[in-house]
């Protein structure tokens, strides 16, 4: 959507009025890059380019997020200062997790000795595993001792997960603790050096992460003086040491060389993993119709290994000219390939269009190449044809038309905009009751056509005769029948619950296929983490190591809380995340994760002062924020908490309101149902005075008046400062020339 007046005018206040000799956007990502505007090669008829000008932007970024960065790059004018992630340590366990493990030691000695011991011990150990939720991570129905193995090495996956703590500090090295243990961690991954190579390579490593701090803080004074900052890659760098030092205007790599020949016979394995275990689990059927979701962030970090997997899924190789860029594709044989092709649906985000034409292209192309094999069972070819008679039936009256709009597999939002929309809508749960409402909106975001000579169309536009929302039910007709969604992980940083991109992609086509076909697909990731040990996950098993690694473990919880303000702001953000893949994904998500995080933060069973600790910080509106959304999550049915649960979150609810008073955010205000079922609930509660009460409603009913005077709007001419006037007017100045 177009900024605001008010934005507008601060922009253009930093030039005119303020005279900035430069700017610096701080953190990752801003806005600013994201306005409405052409892809690239922006002039000042883009918002961007219009609000930017010549004032040098200088822009400190995450290194781990080169994909991002590069459009602060393209549509920003930015030059980038990258600077560290967190540091890393391996995660070891919480202490429920570690009596797990003990346990299952134990049980191994006593099996030779006593089996009446041993089955004590079992029983025992069967219910601590399923209050933990293991069952739901690992797929198992129920805990035997034949399958207690692997739990075992669930457990040890998890002690050993290389996991980020706290937050970086812009300018400052970590400490030399961690600088040790995220050498340890890039080193994990070096286990091909020899001895003496190791521990050259590991000095080096050392000394980089040293200097980080230092050459941050001086690339941005650098900057500042209109000097020189240095180029260099990018990426995670546990899985890129050379990013290191920090303080780079960092670059990716040449799309021409995606896939390379040994990325492309990664995702060959990859593709065929997927296949035998999506066989294995539906009594030997194929996954006839795959919808992968791509980010460039993705491409860049494991260099074209989900396109690669996504060209053999399709049966189609790159041909590579003698500089190993790819220069065409060509089909696998029937008798190679020895299995039908699979239909691949693409889904990719805003951003990748932007910054990979180069590879929707060669995706468009394998998608035309697989549909002219001529084989009973090619999926693609079967697919293009049942959907070209459909869309006769939808008014379309050319044979070469609807032969081009059935073949078209890529789908995303319109030319110049970003994003699904999903965040925004589920974070408003207030305003829909229905899956199918907020799956209009991934719909109606994501419905542009994009291949086959389409680029960003709504197919209506062009041609009037056909009914309205076409393109839209083109996608939706596209989308059906997807038997797996599939998005990746190559960040040893970001997981599932860190922000909201993976559930309002991964989560939300998933949801999407849902409301189509009536259930869900089976929804997987291909992690790689480890580029060396990669694999097709569940997002059950995903998500549930990252609540037992990050989240509920108080080892990560005390670090991120030491962080103050900041630190209490990223846990209620997780929160809302979970909630996220609650809405999107409720299979995913159980009452024993709720219940697990409920008892973690809210009734702080590690002793770590949770609550106390987020008032010192200053922040105990985050604290109060994620005791709504927990209590919003209870109201709509997603969580079965039971009594105890529930009282406790609104005591602590009412606790937070006497010390801060009730906070404005999405989730309260214009939240009436919210409001009502809080309302309804103290008034129930024998625990409270009805002093306490009455003054528990008087808040509610504030909210109510706020929530229904923030809904008339604001009117730009009355309340503003003499500067912002000022600017307004400029602006429609600069506007009319």
């Amino acid at each position: 959507m177009p900024p605001p007046h008010q934005y507008l005018a601060y922009y253009l206040y930093l030039k005119y009025g303020f005279k900035a000799d430069a700017v610096a956007h701080l953190g990752t990502h801003g806005t600013h890059e994201w306005l409405p505007g052409k892809e690239a090669g922006l002039n000042r008829d883009d918002y961007p380019e219009a609000l930017i000008m010549d004032v040098p932007n200088i822009y400190p970024y995450i290194v781990d997020d080169v994909g991002e960065g590069l459009q602060a790059k393209r549509r920003g004018q930015a030059v980038v200062v990258d600077h560290m992630t967190p540091p890393f340590d391996k995660a070891s366990l919480n202490p429920e997790l570690r009596e797990v493990k003990n346990a299952i030691s134990k049980l191994h000695d006593q099996r030779s000795k006593s089996p009446m011991a041993t089955k004590i011990l079992f029983d025992d150990l069967r219910l601590k595993i399923d209050s933990l939720g293991i069952l739901k991570d690992l797929s198992l129905d129920s805990i035997t001792i034949h399958n207690l193995e692997l739990v075992d090495d669930y457990i040890r996956e998890i002690e050993e997960k290389q996991t980020p703590f706290g937050l970086h500090t812009f300018g400052v090295s970590p400490t030399d603790r961690y600088i040790e243990s995220t050498a340890d961690a890039i080193m994990s991954m070096k286990t091909d050096l020899l001895a003496d190579e190791a521990t050259l390579f590991r000095e080096e490593v050392l000394m980089n992460l040293k200097k980080s701090g230092g050459e941050e803080l001086n690339s941005f004074i650098n900057g500042l003086n209109g000097k020189y900052i240095r180029a260099g890659t990018g990426n995670d760098p546990i899985r890129n040491p050379s990013s290191l030092p920090t303080g780079k205007n960092f670059f990716a790599f040449d799309p021409r060389l995606i896939p390379s020949r040994a990325t492309y016979d990664f995702g060959e394995k990859l593709a065929e993993e997927l296949i035998v275990k999506y066989k294995s689990d539906n009594q030997g059927e194929y996954p006839s119709k795959v919808t992968i979701n791509l980010w460039t962030v993705e491409c860049i970090r494991n260099e074209g290994t989900m396109e690669a997997q996504a060209l053999n899924l399709l049966g189609v190789r790159p041909i590579y000219n003698s500089s190993d860029q790819v220069v065409d594709l060509e089909l696998i044989p029937k008798e190679e390939l020895k299995r039908p092709r699979v239909d691949v649906v693409f889904t990719p985000s805003g951003l990748y269009r932007d910054i990979f034409p180069e590879l929707m292209a060669l995706l468009d192309k394998a998608v035309s190449l697989a549909r002219t094999a001529q084989e009973e069972d090619n999926f693609v070819r079967q697919h293009i044809l049942e959907s070209e008679d459909k869309l006769k039936q939808m008014g379309v009256a050319s044979d070469s038309l609807a032969h081009r709009i059935a073949s078209v597999r890529l789908f995303t939002s319109p030319s110049g905009s970003y994003g699904t929309g999903i965040s925004g809508t589920v974070e408003a749960s207030g305003t829909w009751d229905n899956e199918e409402d907020v799956a209009e909106i991934y719909f109606n975001r994501m419905g542009y056509l994009y291949g086959q000579g389409f680029w960003g169309t709504k197919v209506e536009d062009e041609y009037t005769d056909l009914p309205k929302d076409f393109s839209k039910n083109v996608f939706k007709n596209t989308l059906s029948g997807t038997k797996v969604a599939l998005h990746s992980r190559s960040s040893n940083l970001y997981a599932l619950l860190d922000n909201d991109d993976m559930f309002e992609y991964l989560g939300a086509a998933g949801m999407a296929i849902r409301t189509l076909d009536g259930k869900s697909p089976t929804v997987m990731l291909t992690n790689l983490i480890d580029p060396k040990a990669p694999m097709q996950e569940s997002l059950e098993k995903f998500l549930g190591r990252e609540l037992k690694t990050r989240y509920l473990n108080p080892k990560w919880i005390d670090e991120m809380i030491n962080e103050g303000y900041a630190g209490a702001r990223f846990i209620n953000k997780m929160i809302f995340n979970l909630w996220g893949w609650e809405a999107t994904m409720p299979e995913a998500v159980s009452d024993n994760d709720w219940n697990q995080v409920c008892e973690t933060y809210i009734e702080d069973k590690y002793a770590l002062n949770i609550k106390e600790r987020f008032k010192a910080s200053g922040n105990l509106f985050a604290y109060q924020s994620m005791l709504s959304r927990m209590l919003e999550t209870v109201r709509k049915g997603n969580w079965k908490a039971d009594d105890k649960t529930v009282n406790t979150m609104l005591l602590q609810f009412n606790e937070t309101i006497k010390e801060v008073g009730l906070a404005c955010n999405m989730n309260v205000c214009n939240n009436e149902p919210l409001i009502d079922y809080i309302s309804n609930k103290i008034a129930e509660m024998p625990s409270l005075t009805e002093d306490e009460k009455s003054r528990y409603e008087s808040e509610l009913q504030k909210l109510r008046q706020q929530g229904a005077e923030e809904g008339k709007g604001n009117d730009l001419e009355n309340g503003q400062s003499p500067w912002m006037k000022s600017a307004v007017k400029n602006i429609n100045l600069q506007m009319s020339k």
